[in-house]
């Protein structure tokens, strides 16, 4: 048995009851291979059994995606990440929207249709609408890359990122529909008025270098997308989860309109050239 400590600094909050967030230290013996999901667990079990969060959300395996939330300040999934002894840092994704603790409030919609969470990790539907969409990636990402190293150990690099580049074309040109009705249209002029959206959450940082009737060109400048792979060390998976989108997106907004690039940051450019045209 190990002398080491976690010092286990845990976000507490219950609407219902506090008028103000707190902060919570726990310590919890440390032993080889514990995830931030069994330090919750051992704070449950031991020592304070009102704590609330998503007990290994129905997998255990970073597959659901249900436990995400903050650990020392970066997104990460708590069942999948490993911790060390020392300070330990846990919050939910969104601290302006808690049910209870790290379980995030359920979306308004459903609210009359889903059972109220329960404490010890009840699962709580979250309004994705409400997460920034390069944190949806950052989640997405966290899922999905190792799937795709286990899978294409299994079954051969080639098949594997395959398989996965259909089914992430087939959700962007269902995003590129949403953006057409986001829009309003689906015209150049559309486009252009979209653009901004493109920003949310400080994801993309870009320079408008045309926009005309039948033209459009940015060049996108910083790109967080590129600089969160990078952090979790997921850069070779970054163009498949990410650039390798753009193209079906726009297909899904408008055939009609070209969309060519030929450089992303992510592949190491200083800066991505997106060029859109309007074919007569």
């Amino acid at each position: 048995m190990t002398n080491k400590i976690i010092n286990a600094k845990v976000f507490r909050f219950n609407p219902d009851k506090d008028a103000e967030p707190r902060y919570e230290t726990f310590q919890v013996p440390f032993e080889e291979g514990l995830s931030a999901m069994d330090v919750l667990d051992y704070i449950y079990q031991n020592l304070d059994s009102s704590l609330a969060y998503y007990d290994h959300a129905g997998c255990s395996l970073g597959i659901c995606g249900k436990c995400t939330a903050r650990i020392n300040g970066k997104v990460g999934l708590l069942c999948q990440t490993p911790v060390s002894d020392g300070e330990l840092l846990l919050e939910p994704m969104n601290k302006n929207k808690v049910l209870k603790d790290l379980v995030p409030a359920k979306a308004k919609k459903a609210a009359d249709d889903e059972p109220e969470a329960e404490e010890g990790g009840e699962q709580v539907a979250q309004d994705i609408n409400s997460v920034d969409l390069i944190v949806r990636r950052e989640i997405e990402a966290l899922i999905a890359s190792p799937l795709i190293e286990a899978y294409s150990q299994e079954f051969g690099k080639e098949a594997s990122e395959a398989v996965a580049q259909k089914v992430i074309q087939k959700l962007a040109l269902e995003a590129g529909k949403m953006l057409k009705m986001f829009a309003g249209g689906d015209t150049m002029e559309h486009l252009q008025r979209a653009l901004p959206l493109f920003s949310q959450g400080g994801a993309l940082e870009f320079d408008i270098v045309e926009a005309s009737e039948k033209k459009a060109a940015v060049n996108v400048t910083r790109c967080k997308y590129a600089e969160m792979y990078k952090e979790h060390g997921l850069e070779k998976f970054g163009y498949l989860l990410g650039c390798g989108r753009d193209f079906a997106l726009m297909e899904g907004f408008n055939p009609k309109i070209k969309f060519t690039r030929t450089q992303t940051i992510m592949e190491g450019a200083d800066y991505c050239d997106f060029r859109f045209e309007t074919e007569d």
